[in-house]
């Protein structure tokens, strides 16, 4: 934010704060006590004189630092949710302090929790929700996206992937006394940033009220925020660890006064929100608005802009479309209907993906706040992304909701492959593939100089079961599990048809110009069973072949023979991945990490660099059968990468990274799409998430090690259990 725009903002936020409008009398921190306290006026107090005088201009950096301290610490404060009550608030905020005040608005923090999502590692959480209805919990529509799909009433949803802890407190830690499973997703609101999730275990009284009065009856109304604000670590941390005391990720009452209304982008539409200046920040998508003296909900929190403004739902508009109260919510009555968003609706229904979205008028757009990366870059095909704040260089604390990522080098979607002879002349210039496997050498552990890669292991007799294992007479290195090809080797899971891994060694020094391929042709490999293996016929359009290995990994050698055939290995079946098509055609930022890695960090005279890749497996990843298969597979929605590499000083490095394509549940209304380049993630996280072992590598990995700016500590399935991760959104974030 430049100097001017800050200056101009403090000013704005400040008189709309003052008591009237007299911007001196605001409440202001009080000055510090002991021997070293400074008689005369402080920065803040000069700085409200300028303001006064109408001299924003001629302030100081000091002076807007210490003005900054009057509008967010002290006069739009934020204090820890603790045991059954709040901390107290300072002036001019006191009058939440009395014991039965605090006790009339206590009373609601059971029914507001945070919205987890176990099974997505590059975040903390999804954001805030609370009771609405009988097991029913409301928050946004971009937050229920991150592990749902869908548009309207129509909404896919897999058991296990969301629940709500309502007891999640700075006291607490841990605690699942109040944990929640999420059963399903009842709406997706097609206008309004609003999901109604439904919920097992909820208890009946804990019902929170709706209120049904019109916003601009409500303008300058005391509302207090209850949520669970997210560290946004791309933005001024010092300024934010001074308002949020440092801690982060659990419950929070943040007071404020309800604003006028402002028309905002939301999606595809412009909607006419309620407004609010409470302090928030990732993490309070979906929070509560409560009135002050009634404890009523106003408004459902969505998307907020730094010293400018919060942006919410009214309550009162979702009272009056009929499809919202036909889920018997708890409105404190009834309004009158409208049609305003009946084209929305009717885009939603009769079909399971949402029609294109209408054109609408060009409004600003807030950025939402859901504790998930920010974007990198909008991918080819998507909806343009209109929730991104357009505002360069000022601490937004927002972060949008949806993670896309992609691996692999873009494919074409092509329908040939060495199946049949039509289909085998349907392809006759695409890829060709050496018959004769004897010739593979396979990956190399020694490939590195001063460190020793092998292969990953299997650490559970389970695992070995569910292993493809190599025909007797094909095997390599007496292993048999390795499928070997030129340059790389692979451990297929039979059971899920896809490999457990796909290990390669990559020489950035020997890559000639094997030219452009034509066409695509994939192979089965003869060396273990049709039935461990995908085959063509689980392709069709909208699911492509997604590398493992990327083509441009292994295609290297000393001429350009044997790189073609590098490069023409990794068209077997064995290491291809389902993937949706937009997410194998968008950007290949893994080519771009993997070379980042060789130029900026790899040794200078050996420019090499050993990649593992492999899908996580779950148990509740989607099943997927087309017409044309007669066996059904589960479709892995994250995939994992280690990068080994030697260093110029000659030391070794590893590093660990995920992704994940969570669309691939597929995309009815699906709008926005943000584009993350990985997450990365300690070795010995990624070893227990994957239950494989990479032997010594640990002790190369220098992240692990801690203190890398940008790292959190994000909650496992594991009560109790956190993980380190780092968001990577540029190479250069990376901790090698």
């Amino acid at each position: 934010m430049e100097r001017r725009e800050r200056a101009d903002l403090l000013k704005k936020m400040l008189f709309q704060i003052a008591p009237g409008d007299n911007v001196e009398s605001v409440a202001r921190p009080a000055r510090a006590e002991g021997l070293e306290s400074v008689e005369g006026p402080t920065a803040a107090d000069t700085g409200l004189q300028k303001l006064a005088e109408g001299r924003q201009q001629e302030l100081t950096d000091a002076e807007m630092d210490g003005l900054e301290a009057i509008v967010l610490p002290q006069n739009r404060p934020v204090v820890f949710v603790r045991g059954d009550s709040y901390d107290s608030v300072d002036d001019p905020w006191q009058k939440l302090n009395p014991p039965d005040v605090k006790a009339k608005i206590a009373r609601w923090f059971p029914s507001i929790g945070r919205i987890e999502v176990p099974n997505m590692p590059q975040i903390p959480y999804g954001g805030t929700g609370f009771v609405v209805g009988k097991r029913l919990v409301m928050t946004n529509r971009h937050v229920a996206k991150l592990f749902s799909s869908g548009l309207g009433l129509k909404i896919a949803y897999n058991t296990g992937d969301s629940a709500i802890n309502l007891r999640r407190q700075v006291d607490t830690g841990a605690d699942r006394s109040a944990y929640a499973e999420v059963l399903g997703v009842e709406m997706i609101h097609p206008y309004w940033d609003m999901a109604i999730l439904r919920v097992a275990d909820l208890p009946d009284d804990k019902i929170l009220s709706l209120s049904t009065k019109k916003p601009e009856e409500l303008e300058g109304e005391d509302v207090v925020v209850v949520g669970y604000p997210a560290k946004d670590w791309r933005s001024d941390l010092e300024l934010q660890d001074r308002i949020f005391q440092g801690q982060y990720n659990v419950k929070r009452l943040q007071p404020g006064v309800l604003r006028q209304r402002a028309s905002i982008r939301s999606f595809e539409n412009a909607v006419n929100a309620v407004t609010h200046d409470a302090s928030t920040l990732g993490g309070n998508s979906g929070s509560a608005i409560l009135e002050a003296k009634t404890q009523q909900v106003l408004a459902l929190h969505f998307a907020g802009e730094y010293l400018k403004a919060n942006y919410a739902v009214p309550m009162y508009e979702l009272a009056r479309d009929s499809r919202v109260t036909a889920k018997k919510l708890n409105f404190d009555g009834t309004v009158t209907p409208t049609t305003d968003w009946e084209p929305s609706w009717l885009r939603t229904e009769g079909t399971e993906a949402a029609a294109a979205p209408l054109p609408s008028p060009r409004v600003p757009a807030a950025p939402l706040q859901s504790p998930a990366p920010a974007p990198a870059s909008t991918p080819p095909g998507s909806s343009p992304v209109s929730t991104l704040s357009t505002t360069t260089g000022s601490p937004t604390w927002t972060i949008p909701l949806y993670v896309s990522v992609s691996i692999g080098s873009p494919q074409p979607s092509v329908h040939t492959a060495a199946l049949t002879p039509s289909e085998a002349l349907a392809a006759e210039e695409a890829v060709v593939v050496d018959q004769d496997y004897s010739t593979r050498p396979g990956y190399d552990p020694d490939f590195l100089d001063s460190v020793t890669v092998p292969l990953p292991e299997l650490t559970t007799k389970a695992m070995e079961r569910d292993t493809a294992q190599v025909r007797p007479d094909a095997r390599r290195h007496k292993d048999p599990f390795e499928l070997a090809y030129y340059h790389y080797s692979v451990y297929m899971n039979k059971k899920r048809r896809t490999a457990w891994f796909s290990a390669a060694n990559v020489d950035g020094d020997n890559r000639p110009n094997i030219g452009t391929r034509s066409g695509d042709r994939w192979y089965r490999d003869p060396r273990i069973l049709k039935s461990e293996q995908l085959g063509q016929e689980a392709f069709e359009p909208g699911i492509d072949r997604g590398h493992l290995t990327r083509r441009e990994d292994t295609a290297w050698g000393e001429d350009v023979a044997t790189a073609t055939a590098a490069n023409n290995d990794t068209f077997h079946f064995t290491n291809c991945s389902l993937q949706a098509s937009h997410f194998n055609r968008g950007k290949d930022r893994w080519q771009g990490l993997e070379q980042y890695l060789l130029e900026k960090h790899a040794k200078k005279d050996k420019r090499r660099m050993t990649v593992i890749t492999g899908p996580l497996f779950a148990a509740n990843d989607p099943r997927y059968q087309s017409d044309k298969m007669d066996y059904a597979v589960r479709c892995p929605l994250q995939f994992w990468k280690v990068c080994v590499l030697v260093r110029e000083d000659g030391s070794p490095s590893a590093t660990a990274f995920i992704l994940n394509q969570d669309e691939m549940k597929d995309l009815p209304g699906f709008e926005e799409t943000f584009d993350v380049a990985a997450t990365q993630i300690k070795l010995s996280d990624l070893e227990k998430r994957t239950k494989l072992s990479f032997g010594d590598l640990h002790k190369h990995d220098h992240f692990a090690q801690g203190g890398a700016a940008g790292t959190l500590e994000a909650p496992t399935a594991q009560e109790g259990v956190t993980e380190t991760i780092k968001l990577i959104f540029t190479p250069t974030d990376i901790l090698v």
